[in-house]
């Protein structure tokens, strides 16, 4: 299984809520790492995983779906490596 980052940059607007973004990226097992950036750990393929998460988004929010393959962190919500595991 690969170790992915997703982060997303919500397009401000403080009458709209995202009430499916933070549970489908808990659905798929992801945790969050800072406020706008989550790990997952799945076997799940780079644009699959980028489809379900889009389907949350609004016109104008930005989202990043990196793999990674090595990681540091400091003063992160949990570790990466705990995912990892």
């Amino acid at each position: 299984m690969a170790i992915f980052l997703i982060h997303y940059d919500l397009y401000s607007r403080p009458d709209v809520e995202y009430p499916t973004l933070i549970p489908k990226l808990t659905k798929l097992g992801a945790r969050r790492l800072t406020s706008s950036a989550w790990a997952l750990k799945s076997d799940k393929p780079i644009a699959e995983l980028r489809d379900e998460v889009e389907i949350c988004a609004l016109t104008g929010d930005r989202i990043l779906i990196v793999q990674l393959e090595d990681w540091r962190t400091v003063n992160t919500m949990i570790t990466i490596d705990s995912i990892a595991e």
